[in-house]
């Protein structure tokens, strides 16, 4: 029986997969190092720092440069972050119905815990979430499953009793290197990975009611 769920933030309550793509591109191509669609897979889902440092292997980047970049896409996020950041589609509707059915919500992210702040400050989640667990608070990166332990952990539920919520190929592997059940919420820019070693695969976050 479950009786947690623990959610990713960007793709699966925020709609931010398409601005992060955006900003990475333009702060890649402004520094004069063109992006192309296929390379957008090393964006999506990944910690700002693995894909830098891959596209610093790819471009020969040099470091002071590669600074440079990083200032300018946190600029950038700093600034866009609240006129273009916005719930996906049946959210806060959701998180209600399964508040009300007596089960514990968490949050496990990459974010940053200023950006989670301002998420629930913006969309009045404050009090949703009984555990927020942000990039502060792991030492390792998904796909590594070190947030998801700790959030296990930390959550004090057996391992079938909790189940994770996830976009991407990289946190679905990160949430079954946990021992936890997955679902996962494929949107238009992570359709195409790899979603197999999910328990579930549904097309809203609407769907999760019917599977707890």
């Amino acid at each position: 029986m479950i009786k947690a769920i623990i959610f990713d933030l960007d793709g699966v309550l925020l709609d931010s997969v398409g601005r992060d793509i955006a900003i990475t591109v333009r702060v890649f191509n402004k520094f004069g190092y063109p992006i192309t669609q296929s390379d957008e897979q090393y964006i999506i889902g990944w910690h700002p720092a693995d894909r830098i440092s891959f596209f610093a292997n790819k471009f020969n980047i040099p470091e002071e440069e590669q600074r440079l970049i990083v200032a300018e896409e946190k600029r950038l996020y700093r600034e866009l972050w609240d006129s273009t950041s916005k719930l996906l589609p049946d959210v806060k509707e959701t998180l209600e119905t399964i508040k009300n059915k007596g089960l514990k919500l968490a949050l496990a992210t990459t974010s940053t815990s200023d950006s989670v702040s301002k998420f629930l400050q913006k969309f009045q989640l404050q009090g949703y979430f009984k555990l927020i667990l942000s990039r502060e608070d792991a030492s390792q990166r998904k796909p590594n499953p070190e947030i998801y332990i700790k959030a296990r952990n930390e959550l004090g539920y057996n391992t079938d009793e909790i189940i994770v919520v996830e976009d991407t190929e990289i946190g679905v592997t990160a949430a079954k290197s946990a021992g936890l059940k997955c679902v996962a919420i494929p949107n238009q820019y992570t359709k195409n990975q790899n979603f197999s070693r999910a328990d579930y695969v549904i097309k809203s976050i609407s769907a999760l009611t019917k599977i707890i």
